[in-house]
């Protein structure tokens, strides 16, 4: 179903679709979302939790994040939504579909590309906080899940000065008080001492990096967990696959 939803002043157009809620959302993000994940970190984490997904052009962070999103909706019934501002709707749906990925009927995808075509000098956040504020309003706490498509995407519209970051932060707090699992996705250049683009790790829950290694000819994506708050992990390099099964951690990759 297509609906229109209005926030300052902007009429946006969406996709959604009715749910049945089924469980309890506390708990069952990662482990069960990633196969393998379980070898990964001790338990899983509770919401509000925000972690930033990390990577360079061609790690498959878009791929990765629906995948996960995906599979917790599936279980838990609860309602999620995808704001994305680098892809388009139809160049998610692609995707998706080259991988065998079928999206859940509770997941919704929210476009900002047309907007950012139309309106250069639009405050993004103020806009997405409007729409989380819309969707809680509207689903409560069954509103389990969000992601932003991408960090970078925002920041290449704006300048990225004190008021900006000043800015950033105060949207993370804003989405801890929804209590929300959160993925934030941003790019990060490959290479072993490559550096976030600005502070967000300094507050972000986990820090979740996807790259691309080559060995004996042929490149191998990895993940590595840099930080999960609260929880125990392993820092080791992970060789992963992702496919039409969704993502499944191979296990420590070594030198």
């Amino acid at each position: 179903m297509l609906f229109l939803i209005q926030a300052d002043n902007q009429y946006l157009l969406s996709t959604t679709i009715n749910t049945v809620y089924k469980m309890d959302i506390v708990g069952i993000m990662y482990i069960g979302g990633i196969a393998g994940m379980e070898r990964v970190i001790s338990r899983d984490a509770e919401p509000p939790y925000l972690s930033l997904l990390t990577g360079p052009p061609g790690s498959m962070k878009t791929s990765f994040s629906l995948s996960l999103i995906s599979n917790h909706l599936r279980r838990t019934g609860g309602f999620g939504l995808y704001c994305t501002v680098e892809e388009t709707v139809d160049s998610l749906l692609k995707t998706c579909n080259s991988m065998g990925l079928e999206l859940p009927p509770n997941l919704q995808i929210t476009d900002l590309t047309e907007l950012r075509k139309e309106n250069e000098a639009m405050d993004y956040l103020k806009f997405t906080r409007r729409m989380i504020q819309h969707f809680k309003q509207e689903r409560g706490d069954q509103f389990s899940v969000f992601v932003l498509d991408s960090l970078g995407a925002i920041y290449s519209l704006t300048s990225v000065d004190a008021e900006m970051r000043k800015k950033m932060f105060g949207f993370f707090d804003f989405l801890r008080n929804q209590g929300l699992y959160t993925i934030i996705i941003t790019e990060r250049q490959s290479g072993e001492h490559a550096e976030l683009q600005g502070n967000e790790g300094f507050i972000a829950d986990g820090i979740i990096n996807l790259g691309l290694d080559r060995r004996n000819g042929k490149i191998v994506r990895t993940m590595q967990i840099e930080k999960m708050r609260h929880l125990r992990h392993s820092m080791e390099k992970q060789a992963i696959d992702i496919s039409a099964g969704g993502v499944t951690i191979l296990g420590p990759l070594f030198d």
